[in-house]
């Protein structure tokens, strides 16, 4: 098998279709333009353009390169005595609080039932030591007939145990998934309803979630605009904003990386890691937060297989801050009639895409390759011995950590230091007194 980049290449160079003088354009991440005219009649033209090959084990090299660089840094330990003295055969102990991507799961009323709830606890579902962010769907009802007891029940869950949310949908631009009611309305009292609806629902959870998704799926539909305006996204984006200054905003977007021809991750197709990278590297120049969400890959035998290979390929791009599989448990989408069904070109009515865990909360090949995941990309418990000039020195996945600095004469008299490791240039350094 062979990845190629030639998609990446017409993307950066057309980009630089601007200027004078053009240099390279030699790879991936490797390229350069010199520009330094004013002319801008000036036109500029490439020829002998060429494609270069990548093995499979190559671009999987270049992920973990990128990795590297976007995902983690050195840390460096430097123990002293009091007096200022350097310490060195210093034990230091680190272990991780959290860690700063998230990689989480959508969870669904249906994780409120009894047979639902041992879900929440199984390792697939729930981890302390990692940040988790889930998604709380709200459903509208009759502006009459307000009830929050589902999303109440489940933002009670998750805040005690620990656990971050995203708020997912506040409005749906889909006429066909739009509230039949509000269907119904006239303009006017369509405003009236949708209005009423963002303030409801961004004042009762502001604080609670970690990101709303205002308007969904609004690039390919269009109810509010045409029944309010051509501004009526934007007028509930500023709303919301206003009601909640501090949560970042998120336009939630399907058919944005899964296929050519088409940011959610529904990926129902082979998946094309060319594109998906050309795609993340374009938006991502607009140093806008991006999140891959909605993840599954079809029915079949090389599901777990293709998941992997989208989580690794935006684990590795430096735009992407978070990640949510669409997984979550209900108990007609992951049963053994759905689990056994062989003709994976057509969905069986009730059944879920993708499921982590059967009805039994025991592990499918997709939940081996979230566990495994989020596994290898956190760092465990970490013991070391400071070298002679009192320095630990040691290479980490971003995030929280706790540090503790023992003497070997007075191992019962440990220092415990708490730090936050965020990207940056060189190693981050700390000083610990003993």
């Amino acid at each position: 098998m062979k990845f190629f980049q030639g998609k990446m290449f017409v993307i950066l160079c057309s980009l630089l279709v601007t200027g004078f003088a053009f240099a390279t354009c030699a790879s991936l991440y490797d390229y350069s333009a010199n520009i330094e005219t004013n002319n801008t009649d000036v036109e500029l033209w490439i020829d002998s353009v060429s494609l270069k090959p990548f093995t499979k084990l190559e671009w999987q090299d270049h992920q973990n390169e990128s990795i590297n660089r976007v995902r983690k840094r050195n840390i460096r330990i430097h123990v002293h005595e009091p007096a200022g003295t350097k310490a060195p055969r210093r034990e230091n102990r680190h272990r991780p609080n959290t860690a700063s991507f998230p990689a989480r799961l959508q969870h669904n009323r249906n994780h409120l039932k009894p047979q639902g709830l041992p879900g929440l606890v199984h390792p697939t579902f729930h981890r302390d030591d990692v940040q988790q962010r889930n998604e709380m769907v709200l459903h509208g009802s009759p502006s009459d007939q307000e009830n929050y007891t589902v999303p109440d029940a489940m933002v009670s869950f998750f805040k005690r145990h620990k656990i971050s949310i995203r708020g997912h949908t506040i409005l749906w631009a889909s006429t066909n998934v739009t509230q039949y009611w509000v269907r119904l309305l006239q303009p006017k009292d369509i405003l009236k309803a949708a209005v009423r609806r963002v303030g409801s629902v961004v004042s009762r959870y502001s604080g609670d979630v970690i990101g709303w998704d205002v308007m969904n799926e609004n690039l390919h539909n269009s109810f509010y605009e045409e029944k309010l305006g051509p501004n009526a996204s934007a007028m509930f984006y500023q709303i919301v904003r206003a009601l909640d200054p501090n949560t970042p905003l998120f336009l939630n977007e399907y058919n944005t990386l899964e296929f050519p021809t088409d940011m959610n991750g529904h990926f129902l197709r082979t998946p094309k890691l060319s594109h998906m990278r050309a795609t993340l590297d374009v938006l991502g120049a607009t140093n806008m937060p991006i999140w891959l969400t909605e993840l599954d890959t079809k029915r079949g035998p090389a599901q777990a297989v293709e998941l992997e290979e989208i989580m690794r390929e935006a684990f590795a791009h430096p735009a992407i801050e978070g990640i949510i599989v669409w997984g979550g448990w209900k108990p007609t989408g992951c049963n053994q009639t759905c689990l056994t069904n062989n003709n994976y070109d057509v969905l069986p009515k009730g059944c879920a895409e993708m499921c982590l865990t059967d009805n039994n909360f025991k592990n499918l090949p997709p939940g081996d390759v979230v566990d495994k995941l989020i596994k290898e990309w956190k760092t465990t418990n970490v013991t070391g011995v400071t070298n002679v000039d009192g320095v630990f020195e040691q290479n980490v996945f971003l995030g929280e950590y706790s540090v503790l600095v023992s003497h070997p004469m007075f191992p019962r008299r440990p220092v415990k230091k708490k730090f936050n490791v965020t990207n940056g240039k060189g190693p981050l350094e700390m000083w610990v007194s003993v």
